[in-house]
């Protein structure tokens, strides 16, 4: 995923990572920062499970991105490139 400021996916990384630690044991979910780029990796031997929590990790990414977008103020911009 790539944001417009690094504030924003720095932001997202921290609310995202707590969610991360309790993946299921067949699986290794890894999050990298770098800049305004969050990229995620998810291995599993089973692939239904890893599309499972793609989709977790997809939708808490969405559910984000309107908690981001309510929190700011009305009419303006938090700061620039956000």
């Amino acid at each position: 995923m790539t944001f417009k400021c690094d504030r924003s996916a720095s932001s997202l990384t921290k609310v995202l990572s707590p969610d991360n630690r309790s993946v299921p044991s067949d699986q290794v979910l890894k999050m990298t920062l770098s800049g305004g780029q969050v990229t995620f990796s998810i291995e599993s031997d089973r692939l239904p499970s890893a599309f499972t929590s793609l989709d977790s990790v997809l939708s808490d990414a969405s559910l984000f991105q309107e908690v981001w977008l309510l929190s700011r103020p009305a009419g303006g911009r938090e700061g620039k490139g956000d």
